[in-house]
């Protein structure tokens, strides 16, 4: 009974630490915003939103999700083996930084004409990039080795260098953009050079190139391309559509607009890994009359989160005009009009993650990730009809469109995969 007591008091602990590191993680870039806003013009921060949504892109063909093959087979190797493993994994990203240095040599031009970054930042963003991919495999060990302070202490230093040296240069130094960009690039430099140093001291980096690890790794993280290609399209195209079409000075306002998404995403996240833990265990049961009572449950507790959703957007709708006009600088006024748009389509994510449980329950993620290609897939198509007959607010109304029909084929989809009572519920209520 100790032992699981402690167990389960480990358990929480980690959970608690892992979760104020996220909250910290997002609500300190988030809330540093009205204060840069005086400091920082539309455009300006038009260029740092291209310069994140970029390195997204660059991120995703550097990591290969490397952290996610580390994180399979750390059990499955021995520590040697392992070190091996992660060297492997290290020189796969190396060579394509290299790649990706190359192809921006050759076409910076085009790359420029979609998001306005100066050359020599580009290639200090794809050095960024494998930072962030050095760091993200030296947090993963850390996690799997339920160290969970030491994972929360570097994220949250990461996080002040980050933000404190932005502030130094954008505030003291008057540097703008670059001086937002450069916080963001010492921050992830030397936490990826720091990281790559402690993953040789404690014995996780052995050089020996491994064919065999170089195809598990690919084989690993390359399917997992076009699904991460689709997230970015979802949070991304529009922006650079709009720098295309018209300026990075209404890129900037509109991701200040979207930036209010936030507030709900961090509600809906928080409480999804909290739920589903608890779906899962409510599914798992075999008896089948205590199963129909927790289905009963888990319908009851789905209406309610739609119910919560739909009030708390207009309630952070609400919130957010307060804070944009009172905090705020008046250059960024203009963006109250994108506000409801990003809080709503939040909120249908929101719902999309109430119902996407069941298919992983059923094991059915093929199908999920077709749904989710083809609705990047509509976006892209959308987005940039909609921005050059509306301007940014075709953004907008193409984010929300495509979050709407990628929670309602999510839906329909998980109770064709594992039907639940949904309408039984409402007839039952109506018979009170």
């Amino acid at each position: 009974m100790k032992i699981n007591s402690i167990f389960k008091s480990s358990l929480l602990k980690s959970s608690l630490i892992y979760t104020f590191c996220d909250a910290v993680n997002k609500a300190v870039p988030f809330l540093i915003l009205p204060l840069l806003s005086y400091y920082l013009t539309p455009s300006d921060y038009g260029i740092i939103a291209n310069f994140n949504v970029l390195l997204a892109i660059v991120t995703i063909f550097i990591t290969l999700g490397v952290d996610g093959a580390v994180s399979v087979n750390y059990y499955k190797f021995t520590k040697d083996d392992l070190a091996r493993y992660i060297f492997n994994a290290c020189l796969l990203t190396s060579i394509m930084t290299i790649v990706i240095i190359a192809i921006f040599s050759l076409f910076y031009h085009l790359v420029y004409d979609f998001v306005k970054v100066p050359r020599h930042y580009l290639f200090l963003l794809v050095l960024m990039a494998f930072g962030t991919t050095i760091t993200s495999i030296n947090l993963s060990l850390w996690r799997l080795e339920e160290k969970a302070l030491n994972f929360g202490i570097y994220e949250i230093l990461q996080t002040i260098v980050n933000i404190g040296v932005s502030l130094l240069l954008v505030i003291s130094y008057h540097m703008g953009w670059v001086g937002r960009v450069d916080g963001m690039l010492v921050a992830a430099m030397s936490f990826g050079l720091f990281s790559l140093v402690l993953l040789y001291r404690r014995g996780y980096l052995k050089i020996d190139i491994d064919n065999l690890y170089i195809k598990d790794i690919l084989y690993f993280g390359v399917p997992l391309i076009p699904h991460a290609l689709s997230f970015w399209i979802r949070s991304g195209i529009d922006r650079i559509y709009i720098t295309k079409f018209i300026d990075e000075s209404a890129t900037g306002l509109y991701a200040t607009g979207f930036q209010f998404g936030t507030l709900v995403s961090f509600l809906t996240l928080s409480f999804n890994n909290a739920f589903t833990p608890y779906l899962y265990k409510s599914l798992s049961t075999v008896d089948e009359e205590e199963l129909n009572k927790n289905k009963i449950k888990l319908v009851k507790i789905t209406y309610y989160g739609i119910g919560i959703l739909i009030i708390s957007c207009l309630l952070f709708t609400l919130c957010s005009n307060f804070i944009l006009e009172t905090f705020f600088s008046s250059k960024y006024i203009q963006a109250k009009e994108f506000v409801f748009w990003a809080i709503l389509s939040q909120t249908f994510q929101g719902m999309y993650l109430l119902f996407v449980n069941y298919i992983f329950f059923v094991k059915r993620t093929k199908t999920l990730a077709s749904i989710t290609f083809f609705c990047a897939c509509l976006q892209l198509l959308l987005s940039y009809f909609a921005i050059k007959s509306y301007g940014p607010l075709g953004g907008a109304y193409s984010t929300v469109i495509i979050s709407f029909i990628n929670f309602i084929m999510v839906a329909f989809f998980s109770n064709r995969v594992y039907a639940m009572p949904w309408l039984l519920f409402l007839k039952s209520r109506k018979g009170k």
